[in-house]
């Protein structure tokens, strides 16, 4: 004990008070000190007052034993006097209250202290209160800066859209951060507890990826290896998702998992990109294909017009003066024809290529109009042939109001063209919507409505295995002399569908119709 550890001793006429302070004092590693109500001022303090602060008990002395001495200024009011107040009326038992004080090497420190009544009189009115003041400037720093560092990870999550969770694998306990939360668009009451691992770590995971999610994550757990993996989800508002997750087992001593940890990213906006990038690239590489058809047609289908033309021509030039009116009238008449063909040719790639030419804005279509002002057109080639039409209430699409006309004047020109001539032609419409299942596997894009469109007829029909030719530029399964055409008409509508983001087929046989499906988005 130091030279002036005279002071602030407590008094030896009340030895059962002097026990509890030796006994306090080996107990506890803080300051242990009373304050006399009378007098206001500490009468007994520990050893520890100087080992924590710096201060002798001299210079304490020296400062009239008032603690407040070291207490900072804006820390005064700290609603400590109020619950002495409590204590003294013995409202409390007892009162806790953290003071930051001044070291003597001008260091804060904070301290708890815990205050109750010590001694009393006869009558039961409080005389000493005793307190224990510990040194809890570590304990509460690491705590701010672990708020602090909560609150940067919170910004941080919301900056870069991923948030953190911990699965408890012993007691289905999930714990999730807020910018979980935030980035699933779901409450923590519609969070899965009871699961067994991340596979059911949300009840609104994509059942789609069930399979793979579950056999990544057990298998991490097997060999106590990280995972990563990216599967797909609807947040509470209906929009889907696309996450990756990056997650560990934690193994105790025993070698058993007990836990999942990892953090949860969206990269919906990055998947969309690079969808949109794919379909870029493959728009392109259509687009190049289809410029080598154009250069071979133009190579060979193309110059046969040109060839009549040309001959017709110098034929005219050398026979001009004494040939036949009427042969003269016939070679005009036969370059005439091959011009209007070749027009014909050119006109139909030219509107094949402006199928994707930018300028093309995608807006609300209602099919049944459209049908409609088709089926006005066609008026003529209706009646000539007695065709019935039977159509559903047909549904509003998203796309190209030009490009929709060409597509079912396209269909419907060719059910009305290729007719049995013994049957009289009927034309069905039909519409349905697709369900999210029958989306995926039609391979259509999962942030899209789609409806089924069916464009069937009883005509001539065409053997299955042309199926995919038919759809390809000039080409033909019937000869000019049978049924007039460019041979691009379906070239036209399969571009135009795919153009929508969609798909179209074919189904037929020889003598039995065809039917024609595709895929087109709803409007929003």
């Amino acid at each position: 004990m130091s030279s002036d550890s005279a002071y602030f001793q407590y008094s030896p006429e009340f030895p059962e008070q002097v026990r509890m302070l030796e006994k306090l004092d080996q107990l506890f590693s803080g300051i242990v000190h009373v304050y006399d109500l009378k007098s206001q001022r500490v009468i007994y303090v520990n050893d520890r007052f100087t080992e924590l602060l710096g201060y002798s008990r001299q210079e304490f002395h020296d400062r009239g034993g008032n603690l407040e001495f070291q207490v900072l200024p804006d820390d005064l009011f700290n609603q400590k006097e109020e619950k002495i107040e409590a204590l003294l009326r013995k409202e409390r038992t007892a009162v806790e209250y953290e003071t930051r004080l001044k070291h003597k090497d001008n260091s804060e420190c904070i301290f708890k202290t815990r205050l109750t009544i010590f001694r009393e009189d006869t009558e039961g009115n409080p005389l000493e209160i005793i307190g224990i003041s510990e040194d809890v400037t570590k304990q509460v720093t690491r705590y701010n800066d672990l708020l602090q560092q909560q609150e940067m990870h919170r910004i941080t999550e919301q900056a870069f859209h991923f948030g953190s969770w911990e699965k408890n694998l012993l007691t289905g306990e999930l714990i999730c951060s807020d910018g979980l939360y935030e980035l699933m668009g779901h409450s923590p009451e519609t969070m899965s507890n009871n699961c067994e691992d991340y596979t059911y770590l949300f009840e609104f995971l994509d059942k789609r990826d069930d399979r793979m999610v579950s056999q990544t994550v057990q298998e991490a757990i097997r060999n106590h290896q990280p995972f990563r993996l990216e599967h797909r989800v609807l947040t509470q508002s209906g929009k889907k998702k696309v996450l990756m997750v990056v997650g560990r087992p934690v193994v105790n001593e025993q070698g058993t998992t007990t836990l999942l940890v990892g953090s949860i990213a969206d990269i919906t906006i990055l998947r969309q990109y690079e969808q949109d990038l794919r379909l870029k690239i493959e728009e392109l590489q259509r687009s190049n294909g289809e410029l080598e058809q154009f250069a071979y047609a133009a190579s060979h289908d193309l110059q046969e017009p040109l060839r009549k033309i040309s001959a017709f021509v110098s034929r005219l030039r050398t026979k001009l003066g004494d040939t036949l009116e009427d042969e003269a009238e016939d070679y005009m008449r036969r370059t005439l024809q091959a011009i209007d063909r070749m027009k014909s040719l050119i006109d139909a790639l030219l509107l094949l290529s402006r199928v994707t030419r930018q300028g093309n804005t995608k807006e609300s279509v209602s099919l049944t109009s459209i049908v409609e002002e088709v089926l006005e057109d066609l008026d003529a080639q209706i009646s000539e042939k007695q065709a019935s039409i039977e159509m559903d209430e047909l549904p509003i699409v998203e796309a190209v109001p030009v490009q929709m006309r060409q597509l079912f004047y396209n269909l419907l020109g060719n059910a009305l063209k290729f007719t049995n001539s013994g049957r009289t032609p009927h034309i069905q419409l039909k519409a349905r919507s697709l369900s999210a299942t029958e989306s995926r596997d039609r391979s259509l894009s999962v942030h899209f409505q789609w409806i089924e469109m069916t464009v069937a007829d009883n005509g001539i029909g065409f053997d299955p295995q042309y199926k995919e030719r038919i759809f390809q530029v000039f080409q033909r399964l019937n000869g000019r002399s049978e049924f007039e055409g460019t041979g691009i008409g379906l070239a036209l509508c399969r571009k135009i569908v795919e153009y929508c983001g969609g798909t179209i087929t074919a189904e037929s046989q020889p003598g039995e119709g065809t039917r024609f499906i595709f895929y087109l988005p709803t409007a929003l």
